[in-house]
């Protein structure tokens, strides 16, 4: 292993650490725990400032609702998905597979994803965007995510990145009625489901996107083997780094 320490800057945002990077390549699954991290770290600072303002966060276990939206989540951090699956005990992974199941079947029944969303709702007042509108009707679903159990994330520490950076601090009864009541939600200093997105398709060639979480297990063997070559430590460090902000590196 060889240490570094990283200095990375956002508009009024900035951390210093100190990251392992292994000697030998390794998949871009490998850096997930950093930007986990920085995630988790962006996530204070945003609370942190809202506090300063007189806001609080209202998120707290219990309350699922964002678990019934969209959340999309990049194609790395869905293969990291599927193998944490793969690796679950019996019966257990059986009754997570079913529900991923279950659910893309509700949506593909659903014909949401076909659907124009260009028109206005008038049910959905809040829903100003086609993408808005098609996050509504997916929402109207009530499709949970697979890993939402009695209202709480059973994976929490391994939850994805826009997990981690989304907050709110609006009532939580507000977030059950999405785009009918205002939600007050906190703007992370960075969106790092997408930078990771633009990462990978610098460094595996695979598209820049992200997918449904509900849509974790069904990445092709093509996707699946790009996003699994090893790269060279330091220089995937340094696109991830780059995508993000700017940035210094230099040995510990």
């Amino acid at each position: 292993m060889t240490a570094y320490r990283i200095a990375l800057r956002r508009p009024g945002w900035g951390v210093e650490t100190t990251v392992e990077a292994p000697a030998a390549p390794v998949p871009l699954e490998a850096w997930l725990p950093l930007l986990q991290s920085l995630a988790d770290r962006s996530a204070a600072a945003a609370a942190e400032a809202a506090g300063r303002e007189g806001a609080r966060v209202s998120c707290a276990k219990g309350c699922g609702a964002c678990c019934r939206q969209i959340i999309a989540i990049s194609l790395v951090e869905a293969q990291a998905l599927a193998r944490l699956v793969s690796r679950l005990p019996e019966p257990r992974r059986s009754q997570v597979r079913a529900r991923f199941a279950a659910g893309l079947a509700k949506v593909a029944a659903s014909g949401v994803l076909e659907a124009d969303h260009a028109a206005p709702s008038a049910d959905l007042p809040l829903a100003e965007t086609p993408e808005q509108r098609l996050g509504a009707a997916w929402f109207g679903l009530g499709v949970a995510c697979p890993f939402l159990e009695d209202e709480a994330c059973s994976i929490y520490e391994a939850r994805p990145l826009v997990c981690r950076e989304h907050q709110v601090t609006s009532p939580a009864a507000a977030c059950a009625r999405l785009y009918r009541e205002p939600v007050d939600r906190l703007e992370p200093p960075t969106r790092l489901p997408q930078s990771l997105a633009r990462a990978a398709a610098r460094l595996a060639g695979v598209p820049v996107a992200t997918i449904p979480l509900l849509m974790s297990l069904e990445l092709g063997p093509e996707v699946d083997a790009a996003l699994a070559r090893p790269l060279a430590p330091l220089a995937a460090l340094e696109a991830l780094l780059a995508e993000i902000g700017d940035y210094e590196i230099a040995p510990a």
